[in-house]
């Protein structure tokens, strides 16, 4: 009996001993009011002035540290050169002019000061599209510690230039930059620098665009001159999936095609019909897909140049089948095929199993070739040097765009 009330009278004790301290930790943590705040801000942010630098001795630097997120990559001007994207930024610096003890005012700690009584920099786009405009004027946010440190989140849409290379459309990837400086601070007052963010590491902005997607973000810092400068560099890969399907495909499609005119048989009567039905559906066809392209005089895509060669092998494939036409309906006994044609055809053809007059033979069978005969020797020739043409130029166009997007 007696050693259960010593032990319900130690858990007692130990409970009143908790229920003390508790009650001394909920007094020291007392919470600031709104007289406590009022009274920071009369006293250290209603006089202060936005022109004077927030050091105490106004010889030292300022050291300036941001962080950039893309909230959303808008749109990207090939014809333009631009890129627009929203972006909002953390920007940090120390300000000694606001610094005080966090007993004096209630243990408030942090507090939201306007911008009209605050120094913050003033930031800018160097290679801005539109204008020269310091960031954050439709959005300013500061806060304050009690320590000085000082954050800025000003965020906005933003158009800038960057120099667009479409060589390896539609596999291209862009590397384009966003150039910050401070334009009313010069390099003795303030130092720039970029600090990586410690929440979101992922270069992809928070809303993926359509076409485009970033797969590299990294920061440099320039070289110094009046101003310090920050390189912001985006790398931007296009999204070539949708482009592959609807026009690199019938592209192909269309050029091997093209190539098979030569295996029509003469007698048909469908070879011309054929090869300009197609040279006219690569036309038409290829005018609707260059308005999808983009059009820029500093660089032309390969995809431009692959398109260029299918339709002037289209215009040879139209010569070529009228002049297989003109020797199949040749009159061979007025007009009759030259020796020196019918020696190559027959120099060419000596594996045919249908030769029927290898080249040793005599010269009568050689000119005594018919029309008919030499189309199809001709037409056998033209196919297989064609469809190798195209099938190399294919795959060297295919390996150089698809090596570009294998390397980024």
């Amino acid at each position: 009996m007696t050693q259960g009330l010593k032990e319900v009278s130690s858990f007692l004790l130990g409970l009143v001993t908790v229920l003390t301290l508790l009650s001394f930790s909920i007094h020291s943590s007392k919470a600031a009011t709104a007289e406590d705040v009022a009274r920071l801000f009369q006293e250290k942010i209603v006089n202060g002035c936005s022109k004077i630098r927030p050091v105490m001795n106004q010889s030292d630097i300022v050291d300036v540290e941001m962080t950039l997120h893309i909230v959303s990559l808008l749109d990207v001007n090939e014809v333009q050169q631009s890129v627009e994207a929203t972006i909002w930024m953390e920007v940090f610096w120390k300000n000694e002019l606001m610094v005080w003890n966090p007993i004096d005012y209630g243990n408030l700690t942090l507090v939201y000061p306007p911008e009209t009584n605050m120094w913050k920099p003033d930031l800018a786009i160097s290679n801005g599209y539109d204008a020269l405009t310091p960031v954050g004027l439709d959005f300013v946010l500061l806060q304050s510690k009690h320590d000085g440190e000082t954050e800025w989140n000003p965020g906005q849409k933003v158009s800038f230039l960057c120099k667009i290379d479409v060589r390896k459309f539609p596999f291209d990837t862009q590397t384009c930059y966003m150039e910050f400086f401070n334009w009313a601070g010069k390099a003795e007052e303030t130092s720039l620098n970029y600090r990586e963010s410690k929440y979101m590491k992922s270069a992809k902005a928070m809303y993926e665009n359509s076409e485009w997607t970033i797969i590299e973000k990294r920061a440099e810092k320039q070289q110094p001159t009046v101003h310090e400068k920050v390189r912001v560099i985006l790398v931007l890969q296009r999204k070539s999936l949708s482009l592959v399907l609807t026009v690199l495909l019938p592209v192909i499609l269309l050029a091997f095609l093209n190539v098979f005119v030569f295996l029509l048989p003469t007698e048909s009567g469908e070879k011309l019909s054929f090869s300009v039905t197609v040279l006219l559906a690569q036309a038409v066809f290829l005018s609707f897909i260059s308005g999808l392209m983009p059009q820029t005089s500093d660089s032309t895509s390969s995809l431009s140049i692959y398109i260029s060669v299918q339709l002037i092998l289209s215009a040879i494939y139209v010569l070529l089948t009228c002049f297989n036409l003109s020797m199949y309906h040749r009159d061979s006994n007025n007009r009759p095929i030259p020796s020196w044609l019918t020696k190559i055809l027959c120099l060419v053809n000596i594996n045919s199993e249908d030769n029927d007059y290898p080249y040793k033979g005599n010269d009568e069978k050689l000119v005594t070739m018919t029309g008919n005969r030499v189309c199809r020797i001709i037409d056998r020739i033209y196919f297989r040097v064609f469809l190798c043409f195209v099938f190399i130029i294919t795959l060297i166009f295919l390996c150089d765009g698809l090596s570009s997007r294998m390397l980024t």
